[in-house]
């Protein structure tokens, strides 16, 4: 797999340094990088029509407008949420904000080759996962291999047929199965009940509202008190990775 990536940093030396490193990781590594820079914000907000276009994003948060967090919040309006962003700032202040978006990483300023190596790492694995990773759905007239990064929440519209309608990013199908069996099955791959009767991908979770969670696809989940807790603690844990190892 040949990763598209996208640089965009008003400042030269950073956006090479960025690449440098990028060039380094191939050789040593082993992984092929297909690499765009932009010095302003507004050519790569202009380039981003729809999903898909870069895989991994390095955003600085502080440019001219549109800044880093708000140019994020455009990609992942698209919708788009597989690109992998990392943000990257010498104001560590901004990472509460990078919840918000779904930021993978945040890479704060100085960094050494080694604190981007493994951010990289993790990048790459999370790719790895995410295309190994299926579920096989029976519908009332064949079985389908849908990938898991590609669900964005189940939910029981017939418990005693034990029928469940699966949103995707592109489609959504009935299908057999139980919430019960799917949140086993599931809870590795970050998904997990909001309430009774649903399941979601943390991945695609949006943001937070009252008594509700806002998904990719614009959706509104019930959320419980009792469980709001633990999913924003999971939703934090999956938006940030953070070494402790400075």
């Amino acid at each position: 797999m040949i990763f598209k990536v996208a640089i965009c940093d008003d400042d030269k030396n950073d956006v090479q340094k960025l690449t440098h490193f990028l060039q380094k990781a191939s050789m040593q590594l082993n992984i092929d990088f297909e690499t765009t820079p932009f010095y302003d914000s507004r050519e790569l907000s202009e380039r981003c029509t729809q999903s898909g276009i870069f895989d991994i994003m390095f955003l600085d948060v502080e440019m001219p407008e549109p800044d880093g967090l708000t140019l994020a919040r455009k990609i992942r309006s698209l919708p788009d949420r597989d690109t992998r962003i990392i943000f990257v700032s010498s104001y560590p202040q901004y990472m509460k904000d990078s919840f918000d978006v779904q930021a993978f990483q945040y890479l704060t300023k100085p960094y050494t080759y080694e604190d981007f190596e493994r951010i990289l790492l993790q990048i790459t694995k999370d790719f790895d996962e995410s295309r190994t990773s299926r579920l096989l759905l029976k519908t009332d007239l064949t079985e389908e291999l849908v990938p898991v990064s590609n669900i964005i929440s189940i939910e029981c519209v017939n418990a005693k047929r034990k029928m469940i309608q699966v949103q995707l990013m592109d489609n959504s199908l009935k299908a057999f199965g139980t919430i019960s069996e799917l949140e086993k099955e599931l809870e590795d791959h970050g998904f997990v009940s909001p309430c009774r009767g649903f399941l979601i991908n943390i991945r695609h979770l949006h943001y937070f509202r009252e008594n509700e969670i806002v998904m990719s696809d614009g959706s509104a989940i019930p959320l419980s008190r009792r469980r709001e807790k633990s999913i924003r603690s999971l939703f934090h844990k999956n938006m940030l990775v953070l070494s402790m190892k400075r």
